[in-house]
């Protein structure tokens, strides 16, 4: 009786902690671009894979730390490359863009997920999943054009292009070798030597963006506050991550599809009050159908995994034949026609890119 109880102050403390983390980490990051002047996006990003490093090393004086598997360099490199470049591009677009507008391009990653499925392994969804790309996609569009991003910040709505095509890019394309690395290594091993990786890249990369001579000449340079600010953000990565296997742990996978809508929501709601952004009509109904759609698409893709989950384990698909009701058929046809290989994961729910963002889901 007593462990219920426990099991289930966490669950409802895990869901409030990875709301509150994960909306204040997006804030928090803006309040530094905009409110302390620290327009340096990349070396936020640097900043925040030594902060995770430094805080992993004395881990590993009580455990193993494993390395990168033999004959798995160039996939190690390739998800390193991707997700780098994911996050630079993000904080990028983040820094560009008031956050309502981030936040909506943002929404429509799994659209470049279902694309590049489509294109790259033939990977066929039911109807209900295609169907809410459309509010998505408007809703995003229309956002964008609404708030006069594309006149006025054309820069970050490329970035922000770019960080959806690379996320989503990675999530199909080595998504497989970084669950299996995962366990191979264990997940301390593995963020420990991809942090590692990423701060090999990002530094380069600030460099070229001239951000090591902007921080020279940054006006709170000798700040001691303005340093704890920034150096602190960077400690969310690794927080909001161990929030995501909490939940999962003890709540259900739609918990964690609720999340992510509630996310969005009060994220942009949020913004919006604190950085007294602007917000036209026309922009509130972009934000709506790209909310709409965004959480039309996550219900939609949940219940189709629930749907192959069942139909991959029933003995009768197994056999080739279908036996599943009228309810679930679209979906069951999807997993006879697909082959085996190119199927949705039927693992746990943390295995499937289903809706997380690309930034998030790597750090997880």
């Amino acid at each position: 009786m007593k462990t219920w109880k426990i099991e289930i102050v966490l669950a409802c403390l895990s869901v409030v902690g990875l709301i509150g983390v994960a909306v204040t980490k997006t804030l928090w990051t803006k309040a530094m671009f905009s409110a302390l002047e620290f327009h340096f996006p990349i070396t936020t990003c640097a900043i925040s894979c030594a902060v995770t490093i430094v805080a992993l090393a004395p881990v590993f004086l009580c455990i193993d730390l494993k390395p990168v598997p033999k004959g798995q360099y160039g996939n190690f490199t390739t998800i390193a490359v991707l997700t780098a470049l994911d996050l630079a591009c993000m904080n990028l677009g983040l820094d560009a863009l008031d956050v309502s507008v981030q936040q909506a391009l943002n929404a429509a990653t799994p659209a470049a997920v279902i694309m590049f499925e489509l294109l790259f392994f033939r990977k066929v969804r039911s109807t209900w999943v295609y169907l809410p790309f459309i509010p998505l996609i408007a809703g995003s569009v229309l956002t964008t054009l609404a708030s006069g991003s594309h006149e006025s910040s054309p820069s970050g709505v490329f970035f922000m292009i770019c960080a959806i095509f690379s996320g989503a890019l990675k999530a199909i394309t080595t998504h497989n070798f970084l669950t299996k690395m995962k366990n191979e290594m264990g997940v301390l091993s593995f963020l420990f030597w991809l942090d590692i990786a990423m701060l090999s890249l990002l530094i380069p990369g600030a460099y070229l963006f001239e951000e090591f001579r902007g921080i020279a000449h940054w006006p709170r340079a000798l700040e001691i506050f303005a340093w704890a600010v920034v150096i602190s953000n960077g400690l969310f990565g690794g927080v909001r991550a161990w929030l995501v296997k909490v939940v999962l742990k003890y709540n259900t996978a739609l918990t964690k599809v609720v999340c992510d809508i509630i996310i969005k929501a009060a994220t942009i709601g949020l913004s919006v009050v604190i950085f007294q952004n602007t917000l036209t009509t026309w922009m509130l109904v972009g934000i709506i159908l790209t909310m709409g759609g965004f959480s039309l698409y996550t219900t939609a893709a949940f219940y189709e995994k629930m749907s192959l989950r069942n139909c991959v384990d029933s003995p009768v698909v197994k056999k080739g034949k279908r036996s599943c009701s009228r309810k679930s058929e679209p979906a069951c046809m999807v997993a006879q026609a697909v082959p085996e290989r190119r199927r949705i994961s039927d693992g746990d729910v943390e295995e499937q890119p289903l809706l997380d963002s690309p930034q998030h889901a790597s750090r997880a």
